[in-house]
């Protein structure tokens, strides 16, 4: 590893993995749902927290057989070379998902935050930052984020109460009325969201109850499925769909429309930003984190931290890229549906169906050497 960290709990895995969920998709899954398929992406959001439910049960699956690595657990069910493919495959997602990341939480900083800074000051900032939390390791970053929690948590619930009377129902119609293809489309951007779930494979070395993280994954969807659900209901209702869909980050600009008792805040806009400022840079943290323990695993690296500083600075390249190259998105997009979200499925069954065939010759060869004996 490339900090020397000790167990951090369940408790503290569940709040990580709460923010990293909820901060990108209740930014950015209003806008898809809205243009694909107004009312029933609240169907959208249930669909893809199937498909994250039947991942994490997998990935659970998995944990019980391998304990604590889940590396040599890959190399000794399936090889070397398939092993480090697989590796390969999960480093690109987590390196990749930094550089979006970079993109999306450079752009909101410019646009609510310092409208005065360069894209390529504040990314370079936030990767520092970023680097330096990876440096100080998980539990230092745990303990910050299970304090960071509650207070984003809490104002962030006031705040959709108080935008509650902002909401007409009859936005909420009329429902099951889109196309299949829209609903697939919906569905499949909701469960996008939900592949830094995939980190947890990596994560058994250091939690204290490696046999529960799925459980705990299961917990931290619930909570964010919850969250993203009451969002949608609010924004659809507020703004209607038409109107939502035009807007870049509707949560935020709800965020300025709330009137708060007392009119304590005249810009609780940019306060309410720093929730899912926060929450964006623990999902880059934990790219950052990933992405280097793996390329570190497979680089064999034990005392220097090139593979961190390598990741952060392809990091910054692919923001930069999707900052300045629309297709880049685009393509990007096709890489989270036709690659990586397949991939994650695929890899785990090929690994669970492999591990059983090769449990089923270890007993029947068992079986015959008793029948000889």
């Amino acid at each position: 590893m490339f900090a020397d960290n000790f167990k951090i709990s369940l408790r503290q895995i569940r709040r990580l993995f709460v923010l990293d969920i909820f901060g990108m998709s209740s930014l950015v899954l209003p806008g898809i749902f809205s243009a694909m398929t107004g009312a029933d992406g609240i169907f959208c959001l249930l669909f893809g927290a199937a498909a994250g439910l039947l991942l994490l049960w997998l990935m659970g699956a998995v944990i019980k057989h391998f304990g604590d690595d889940y590396y040599s657990y890959m190399k000794d069910t399936a090889g070397q070379v398939i092993a480090d493919v697989f590796m390969v495959f999960y480093f690109l997602y987590f390196v990749t998902l930094s550089g979006y990341v970079v993109y999306e939480l450079t752009a909101l900083a410019l646009s609510w935050l310092w409208p005065e800074g360069s894209f390529a000051g504040v990314s370079i900032a936030l990767l520092l930052l970023a680097v330096y939390g990876s440096v100080r390791g998980i539990e230092g970053r745990a303990r910050v984020y299970e304090i960071i929690f509650w207070f984003l948590g809490v104002p962030l619930l006031l705040m959709l109460l108080f935008a509650v009377p902002e909401v007409n129902t009859a936005h909420w119609t009329p429902i099951v009325y889109s196309g299949v293809p829209q609903m697939v489309k919906g569905s499949v951007s909701a469960a996008i969201f939900l592949l830094p779930f995939s980190a947890m494979l990596f994560l058994a070395p250091f939690s204290r109850k490696p046999q529960r993280l799925a459980s705990c994954g299961v917990q931290a969807l619930l909570v964010s499925l919850l969250l993203n659900a009451v969002i949608y209901l609010i924004l659809l209702g507020a703004f209607g769909q038409n109107a939502m869909g035009v807007l870049e980050r509707p949560i935020l600009t709800l965020m300025g429309m709330v009137k708060l008792p007392g009119g304590f805040f005249t810009r609780q806009d940019v306060l309410m930003t720093a929730v899912w400022f926060f929450a964006l840079f623990a999902l880059l943290n934990t790219g950052v984190f990933q992405g280097t323990l793996i390329l570190k695993e497979l680089c064999h690296e034990t005392k220097h931290n090139y593979s961190l500083y390598a990741v952060a600075v392809i990091a910054f390249f692919i923001g930069k890229g999707l900052s300045e190259h629309r297709f880049l998105s685009d393509i990007y997009k096709i890489y989270q549906s036709f690659i990586a979200l397949p991939g994650m499925f695929l890899i785990l069954l090929f690994l669970l169906l492999l591990h059983q065939v090769k449990e089923g010759g270890k007993a029947g060869k068992e079986a015959a050497s008793n029948e000889e004996g």
